[in-house]
């Protein structure tokens, strides 16, 4: 659930989270007063003898403005109607004052390692104004013996922007010290491992620098060796996810631009040029030919997969098929995918893209098409990207943090293996301020967070998580137990899968009855 500044905390007892071996779980505490109260800390401590079992992590939730509800969404489907302060960025627990009439939400982690002995683990969270105790707050972390598997099965990607003007919007540091941007993308790396991101969105082109040599054009890939390996160093780069080919001169309704390389006064340019120009062709053909013997060197060739153009609609289709037809000619045996709406048809997929990642609320009645292209081999992932609205499952600032996530219990309920959504770090210039960012030039207005999912953090070069980001890790280990069950119990797991998700806008949205839910799938692993 979420606190908002005017939510009035409730004593309880008996607390206890139920966590899985090599898994997480969460927990929120409030402090509220009539008076306002200041030099505040809080202080989480194990109160469980011997070397503590159990990770503990206290951060203070933050808020941002939301200014708009998503226009089609009924009210009934939010946690609160906009406008508002909304809890989301997760900050350092360092010590606070307090507003009178004003509760401020703590969030807290508990992480059970795979070697964690199942049983009860005991914490307290202490709050203090100087030397003197305030209050108090018992619980239990009790860990079971299911265990998240080790190897993650279900790809995950949030897309990040590496462009060097925005970042040092946020990170003024990297001005003077460019360096700093690959320790920033480490770091950020670190994050996104740690909340099982597991896929990087890779621009290899921008990464690439061609030149000409002996009247060709040829390419020096070291800083697209440089940026894998920074996020290989982080654990997060599984999959290597090349970056689209194809573009458009601006926003979604532009006319397709292809950025090439090609020999001009007698030198090589970049620029793009419009799906015509007979120069397109020679250079993917050129490009991708060189790409692929690069990646295969490295020993990274298994792992990479490769974008066509994000969104084919309309007039693009002939374009996106003759193209890919080129691309999948020059990476043969390399993976197609792309975010694709099945309102436009299927039949121009067929034999052009390997893994399909329809917008969730486009195959409601397609699922069997994509079942019929699962079992001939391709694979299925779904996206999010300003829609879906209205009653089906997203992970806007507004929405329950429930639906944020089930959405890898649609996942498994499905048998989709991946999730993209477009937004990890898309900030506005005021990214605490302004979480409604305007794009597609400037036609379209952003739900809430559907552009970040993380918070610039200047001061340690990294990024901070949110409660949506805590909420996704925790769906992405209920996936991997769903899919660890069914290879013991699949009619279990599918039972339960059915129960959370009965269809696409019907699903669990009593986070009591999502609890209890939960308590069975950790309890099947007796």
């Amino acid at each position: 659930m979420k606190i908002f500044p005017d939510s009035t905390p409730a004593a309880r007892s008996g607390l206890e989270v139920l966590l899985p071996r090599n898994g997480h779980g969460s927990l929120q505490a409030a402090v509220r007063s009539a008076g306002g109260l200041e030099g505040l800390t809080l202080e989480l401590v194990s109160r469980t003898g011997g070397v503590p079992q159990v990770a503990a992590e206290l951060r203070r939730v933050g808020f941002v403005p939301v200014k708009n509800k998503p226009p089609k969404t009924e009210d009934g489907e939010l946690a609160r109607v906009a406008p508002g302060e909304f809890p989301d960025p997760l900050h350092p627990a360092a010590p606070f004052d307090l507003a009178a009439g004003r509760s401020q939400p703590f969030w807290i982690t508990l992480h059970a390692p795979p070697a964690a002995k199942p049983g009860a683990y005991r914490f307290r969270l202490v709050l203090r104004q100087g030397p003197k105790q305030l209050g108090r707050l018992d619980f239990r972390a009790v860990v079971t013996r299911a265990e998240v598997p080790a190897k993650q099965a279900l790809k995950v990607t949030n897309w990040f922007t590496w462009g060097d003007e925005r970042l040092q919007r946020h990170y003024p540091a990297l001005a003077a010290n460019p360096e700093k941007k690959w320790e920033l993308l480490e770091n950020i790396g670190r994050v996104m491992a740690e909340h099982r991101q597991n896929v990087i969105l890779t621009p290899v082109l921008s990464l690439s620098d061609a030149r000409l040599e002996n009247g060709g054009i040829v390419y020096d890939f070291t800083r697209l060796d440089r940026f894998v390996e920074t996020f290989d160093r982080a654990g997060m780069a599984g999959t290597i996810e090349g970056g689209h080919l194809l573009g458009r001169v601006s926003g979604y309704q532009t006319p397709l631009a292809i950025p090439c390389d090609f020999i001009e006064d007698g030198k090589v340019v970049r620029r793009k040029l419009p799906p015509e120009d007979e120069r397109v062709e020679r250079h993917l053909r050129r490009f991708l030919t060189s790409l692929r013997e690069h990646l295969r060197s490295r020993g990274w060739l298994e792992r990479y997969v490769q974008h066509i153009h994000d969104e084919p609609h309309g007039d693009e289709i002939p374009h996106y098929v003759r193209f890919a037809k080129v691309i999948r000619e020059s990476l043969p045996g390399v993976p197609t995918v792309d975010a694709i709406s099945l309102r436009e048809g299927v039949d121009f997929l067929k034999g052009t893209l390997d893994i399909w990642t329809p917008v969730l609320a486009s195959f409601d009645d397609q699922t069997g098409v994509l079942a019929q292209h699962a079992a001939g081999g391709g694979q299925v992932w779904f996206y999010t990207c300003i829609f879906p609205q209205g009653p089906y499952l997203n992970r806007f600032i507004d929405y329950p943090l429930l639906k944020t996530r089930l959405l890898h219990w649609l996942n498994y309920r499905h048998n989709l293996s991946g999730f993209l959504h477009w937004g990890g770090n898309y900030w506005s210039d005021v990214p605490f301020k302004n979480v409604e960012p305007i794009i597609n030039d400037g036609r379209t207005l952003l739900p809430a967070g559907d552009n970040a999912i993380v918070y610039p953090d200047p001061e340690r070069l990294t990024v901070l998580s949110s409660i949506r980001l805590e909420a996704m890790r925790e769906g992405i280990e209920d996936y991997e137990l769903l899919k660890a069950l069914a290879a013991r119990n699949p009619a279990a797991a599918d039972a339960m899968a059915r129960e959370a998700i009965p269809n696409f806008t019907d699903y669990v949205r009593d986070v009591a009855a999502f609890r209890r839910l939960h308590r069975r799938l950790l309890e099947s692993f007796r």
